[in-house]
């Protein structure tokens, strides 16, 4: 893996297993551009979220709008997991355990900061999906 650092997020690169992979992958890395999803914590572009939605969340049908009320571009850290089913970091992380379900490879925030609002959670409800906030700051 290479190591970069770019303002004030460390990235971890590493290779991924399959071609498919790599679509999940952050296709511009400037902070600015950096979304990450408040379900799962998976980081990509607005743009990448707009088209393709959240590869975790596929209940969340991101619009343009839900864009904007599911990912946030306040979080800390990313990492990149090749195998989150076997990843230590990832059950750290609570990207992988009980109630959750199995995450695609790709890059995760270490840290995010931010909840879906009352009217998404309440969607999500009535589809049977617990909604575990990653919000470490609203936790205490």
């Amino acid at each position: 893996g290479i190591n970069a650092e770019y303002g004030r997020y460390f990235f971890i690169f590493s290779v991924f297993d399959m071609a498919e992979d790599i679509d999940r992958i952050p296709k511009n890395l400037r902070p600015s551009k950096l979304r990450a999803c408040l379900v799962c914590s998976l980081v990509k572009t607005t743009e990448q979220f707009q088209n393709d939605g959240c590869d975790n969340c596929t209940f969340l049908k991101m619009a343009e709008d839900m864009v904007e009320k599911c990912t946030t571009n306040n979080f800390n850290g990313i990492i990149a997991m090749m195998k989150p089913d076997q990843s230590w970091v990832a059950r750290w992380m609570r990207i992988v355990g009980p109630g959750r379900r199995q995450p695609v490879p790709g890059c995760y925030a270490v840290a995010v900061y931010g909840r879906l609002p009352g009217d998404v959670i309440s969607s999500m409800e009535a589809e049977g999906i617990r909604y575990r906030p990653l919000d470490l700051i609203h936790q205490q």
